[in-house]
């Protein structure tokens, strides 16, 4: 008999794989989809052994959360078995298991002497211990073998108590308006107990989803406009709206008075891609609520482009405009960037200062570990001008220092931001420049960072308040020269890779030291990473974000940048 079964999605297989290697070097028996044999069926060997197991572990991911499957096999776990479910990846758990205790295995890197892996496993053993109490304690009411065979058979259980993964499934779908939901269904049951239901139910939203599809109006040659977005308006943009066939009307009036100037002056001017890019994401959105007499006329020139009235020429300030908050950051007491010796990296300098960490309710896209906003006071520094780069951490490696730590990458390296880097490899790093600058160097303080992030601001973004997507990398990082500056002369600090800061975690800033130092106390094999990715979404990339990794953690998406205290001229 198994005594783990392991439930996840396909996506995390190499995370599975690992999680059940160390629970059988645990000394426990461990049954996932790996050892399936040939021959088979998946869904009658599955609920067999869920039916065994002493213990489900659920493997929660961004995945596996939405992930029918791994839904099915975590409600039956709790109804056969005890399951102790664990994240992997940040992710919002199925409101069904919100109240479930869940272990933390965020960036667990197989190590089976981390406390974390300890805790999971103890938690396990106590499962397994209660589940034989109350097997133990259940009386034994089974009839002899000839009693049996002739009794009549037990009435036919009802759908909402049959156990089967396939029964399961469906009472899961069964009200579902997506009708992937059903095709999901017939691909694995194609003649299964509910069929003939998923092929009408799945007919019946093909069809309404095409009696929805609008016809073309219009038979002209079609003109360019950006991607529609969402329809969530509201009554005072609906009203905008409404008015769109009078100002179309007064807009192609004013293009027929000027389109032959127009022919007669160059025009250079092209729709830049970051406003199709932020068309089509709802998430960068500006909040049209506001109401703003600025943030209205912004509402009005998108519609423009939506209905296709006119062939608008848009910039970047249609979609992201000035917060009145913004504060006019202070030059650098430095000018330019410098190196302390010639294979050290670039840093400049940024000046002391007081400001507000964290974020206000208000911010869309916070989350509760970004409070409460406090004033925090920071003493002058100096830091890289960006994220150490592979020309930086090479220069470590030829010199004999980085623990012979050579990070992968994405077929660049020189410029390019040094990805894969832990939280002790960081460390390494810095050990070897303060030997080499001629001053201490370490990683910066989680105050320190968001007070050099901001670079004299107190808007979401050191920009503004919206997200603007040409100021971060996409689809892969960006070499160093390619980011923006910031009003201190830093590149990338809110975009390209996510960085390491030297504190522990801590879930929120109540007790947080208000004079730019460290954390040291609390989970200190979790650490603080700042700053959003190059697949991160725009809320992820605000000043205040902080997200908690284990500090042994080589991810594609982590980078690290360096400060001194040692502000020597």
């Amino acid at each position: 008999m198994a005594s783990v079964f392991l439930s996840y999605s396909r996506v995390d297989r190499p995370k599975a794989q690992q999680v059940a290697a160390a629970l059988e070097e645990e000394g426990l028996t461990v049954w996932w989809d790996k050892v399936l044999k040939a021959g088979q069926t998946y869904d009658e060997v599955t609920e067999g052994m869920l039916r065994q197991a002493d213990v489900v572990v659920v493997l929660w991911s961004t995945v596996s959360v939405k992930s029918r499957w791994v839904r099915a096999e975590a409600t039956l776990g709790e109804r056969y078995s005890a399951v102790v479910p664990a994240m992997i990846q940040e992710a919002d758990r199925p409101i069904l298991f919100e109240l479930t205790q869940t272990a933390d295995l965020i960036g667990w890197d197989g190590d089976r002497t981390e406390q974390r892996w300890n805790d999971f496993v103890t938690d396990l053993r106590h499962a397994i211990t209660r589940k034989a109490v109350k097997t133990a304690e259940q009386p034994v009411t089974a009839k002899p073998a000839a009693d049996t065979a002739s009794a009549p058979a037990a009435p036919a259980r009802s759908l909402a108590d049959d156990g089967t993964i396939e029964n399961t499934f469906w009472m899961s779908i069964q009200s579902s308006t997506d009708a992937a939901d059903f095709a999901a269904y017939l691909k694995r049951y194609p003649t299964g107990h509910y069929s003939d239901l998923a092929r009408n139910r799945l007919a019946a939203l093909e069809a309404k989803a095409k009696a929805k599809t609008p016809e073309p109006v219009f038979a002209a040659a079609p003109v360019q406009t950006a991607p529609a977005r969402p329809a969530t308006q509201t009554p005072a943009r609906q009203r905008k709206l409404s008015m769109l066939p009078l100002i179309a009307g007064g807009i192609v009036l004013l293009l027929g008075a000027g389109w032959g100037v127009s022919l007669l002056l160059p025009s250079d001017l092209e729709v830049p891609e970051t406003v199709a890019e932020q068309a089509a994401d709802p998430v960068e959105e500006p909040v049209v609520e506001t109401a703003d007499a600025e943030t209205v006329a912004r509402a009005d020139t998108v519609a423009v482009v939506e209905t296709g009235v006119a062939d608008a020429v848009l910039t970047e300030a249609a979609f992201v405009a000035p917060s009145e908050e913004t504060v006019a950051a202070p030059e650098p007491p430095q000018a330019g960037p410098r190196r302390d010796c010639d294979t050290c990296p670039e840093v400049v300098a940024v000046p002391g200062g007081t400001f507000l960490m964290g974020s206000p309710d208000s911010e869309p896209g916070r989350v509760g570990n970004e409070g409460p906003v406090r004033s925090v006071t920071v003493a002058p520094f100096v830091m890289s001008r960006s994220e150490i780069t592979y020309a930086d951490w090479d220069a470590c490696l030829a010199d004999g220092g980085c623990n012979d730590y050579r990070p992968g990458d994405m077929g660049e390296r020189g410029d390019m931001p040094a990805m894969s880097i832990s939280w002790r490899d960081a460390q390494s790093y810095v050990d070897w420049l303060s030997g080499k600058a001629g001053r201490t160097y370490r990683l910066p303080t989680e105050a320190e960072w968001e007070y050099a992030a901001r670079a004299g601001t107190q808007t979401a973004y050191w920009w503004g308040d919206g997200f603007d997507r040409s100021m971060v990398s996409t689809g892969g990082p960006k070499a160093a020269s390619n980011m923006p500056e910031n009003g201190y002369g830093l590149v990338g600090t809110l975009g390209n890779l996510r960085e390491w800061v030297e504190d522990c975690y801590v879930n929120n800033f109540s007790n947080a030291p208000t004079d730019g130092s460290a954390v040291l106390t609390g989970s200190c094999d979790l650490r603080i990473i700042r700053g959003g990715a190059w697949s991160d979404n725009a809320a992820t990339h605000r000043a205040a974000n902080r997200a908690r990794v284990s500090r042994g953690t080589r991810d594609r998406k982590i980078g690290f940048r360096v400060v001194s205290s040692d502000v020597k001229p």
